[in-house]
Parts: structure tokens; sequence; C-alpha cells
């Protein structure tokens, strides 16, 4: 695993003293873990400040709550997706140019994502190719 802690010789550079206000538990809590990984407080906070300086943005960071609420917010869309993924069968029952577009759904949704897209195209074909034309 490679460290994502910078550390530089700063002998020639002038160095400068930052004082920091922070929970006395968040402190702990952090300098144990940094302890066990062998990095000190200062060394985190220089590949912090280098991070930011080498690329001219802040790192993302993301809190549990950020987190969860970015993945509520994919769940949510990946179900939009699947639910509008039957509108095309139900359009074309509802025309009658599909017979049974929920037998066709029942073997697609046991499918795994790609192949079950494979499944739907190769149905559709099918329908199209099967149905009745008026010449």
């Amino acid at each position: 695993m490679t460290s994502v802690v910078h550390k530089a010789s700063h002998a020639s550079a002038a160095m400068t003293q930052l004082n920091v206000r922070i929970d006395a538990k968040l402190k702990t809590d952090v300098d144990d873990i940094l302890s066990r990984n062998g990095v000190s407080a200062s060394d985190m906070i220089r590949s912090v400040w280098t991070y930011i300086a080498d690329r001219r943005e802040i790192p993302r960071l993301e809190t549990g709550i950020e987190e969860r609420e970015r993945e509520d917010r994919q769940r949510r869309n990946m179900a939009v997706i699947e639910d509008s993924a039957g509108y095309v069968w139900r359009e074309l029952a509802a025309s009658g140019l599909v017979q049974h577009p929920d037998d066709a759904w029942t073997s697609v949704e046991d499918a795994e994502p790609k192949r079950r897209r494979e499944l739907m195209y190769d149905q559709l074909l099918d329908e199209y190719l099967t149905m009745e034309r008026s010449e």
C-alpha cells in the first residue's frame, strides 16, 4: 500500500507553526490511528497542505452521512432506471405489437444486467420478426 503522507525535507524552507483548536477526544483518536501507522500529525498536515498546493483544490472528504446520502441517491436513481426499463414493453403491449410482455420480462429480470440487456433486445427482435404485417 502506498503512503499518502508526503515526507519532504524542509531544511532549506522557511517554516511556520500552525496552531489548531480541535476536540480533545477527536485528537486522541486520530493520534492513535496515525501512531499505529507511523505517521505524525505534522506529517499528515504537511501532506494535506502539499496536496492542496500541488493540485490547487481541496481533497474530497465525505462524512459517513454524506456517503450514505450519495449511496441513497444512487439507489433511487437505479430504481428509476429499473422501473423505466419496462416502459418499452408496456408501450408495445398497449399498442398491440407484443403479445405477452410480462412473460418475456420474467425471464429478463432473472438475468445479470449485461445479459438482461442482450435478452431484451433478442426478445424485441423476435417479436418484431414474428409480428403479423398487413400488406
